[in-house]
């Protein structure tokens, strides 16, 4: 059994490292990062609007975490989602390289590494942009933010806009008012959040809990691959995951999303693991 880890300071050093202190109580930060600096908006910031995406099945279960931090709300996928009844939509997924041309790019275990998913990102998705924490995106973009559990899954998050909800969000959860520019996603086919792997507020996704083996999941997104600009004035397109033949004449699924193990198991051992929430 893997032990819930103590909340680490959501502040980065004075070399851009995380800070390896532990949180103060009802704090994301330690004593001496309590003036830590938010990553700076510029307006294009997607709304949290969390009932959009939890309220109905058929949204949230055919959306996954590259939709959602592309702000992509694919109607054709939803569409076959509830055609189905709400049942394997984890197929319908949006996969990096799906747009470009390879469906089944992240099929190999070995290709699931930062390098591998930014690329096919970027060539869904060729207007993105590297940038920084302490950056600020070009007008008419904003920051999302890719982790990897490296030969296993990727997940992504996005900023928010800074809003009152936001702020009261933290306030009810006992924290320090610090709502600028924080962050949320969406995990496979659960609901939208705005909370990180111990159910914190996410101050900086490279410096926020992203080991869920506590819950019971096997996954640890220990490698943090960037921040990226992403278009917000433009509406973006993405590709939808495929289906190919495996050995034996047999049709095998892309895996997708939370988590590639996951699915895996469901597959070839006819179980489920513990999934996160």
């Amino acid at each position: 059994m893997v032990l819930k880890p103590l909340p680490k300071c959501q502040c980065t050093d004075e070399n851009g490292n995380p800070c390896k202190e532990l949180a103060l109580t009802n704090s994301l930060f330690c004593a001496n990062h309590q003036n830590c600096k938010p990553s700076p908006t510029n307006g294009y910031e997607p709304k949290y609007e969390p009932e959009t995406f939890n309220n109905d099945p058929a949204v949230y279960k055919a959306i996954n975490c590259y939709s959602y931090s592309m702000n992509v709300k694919d109607p054709g996928l939803i569409n076959q989602c509830r055609a189905n009844k709400g049942k394997d939509c984890r197929k319908l997924f949006h996969q990096p390289g799906a747009l470009h041309g390879d469906r089944y790019a992240l099929n190999t275990e070995k290709r699931r590494t930062c390098a591998v998913v930014e690329d096919l990102m970027k060539k869904d998705v060729p207007e993105i942009q590297k940038t920084t924490f302490d950056s600020i995106c070009p007008k008419g973009m904003s920051k999302i933010a890719l982790v990897v559990d490296k030969g296993e899954d990727y997940h992504y998050y996005r900023q928010d806009g800074d809003d009152e909800e936001m702020k009261a969000y933290l306030r009810n959860k006992g924290f320090v008012d610090r709502g600028v520019g924080l962050w949320s996603h969406k995990d496979g086919s659960n609901k939208v959040k705005r909370y990180d792997a111990l159910k914190r507020p996410i101050f900086n996704p490279q410096t926020a809990s992203r080991d869920y083996q506590w819950q019971g999941s096997d996954l640890n997104y220990e490698d943090f691959c960037g921040f990226y600009c992403v278009p917000r004035s433009k509406e973006v397109h993405l590709g939808q995951g495929g289906m190919r033949k495996a050995g034996g004449g047999k049709t095998r699924r892309q895996p997708a999303g939370l988590s590639w193990r996951d699915h895996h198991r469901r597959a070839s051992r006819g179980r489920q693991t513990r999934r996160r929430s």
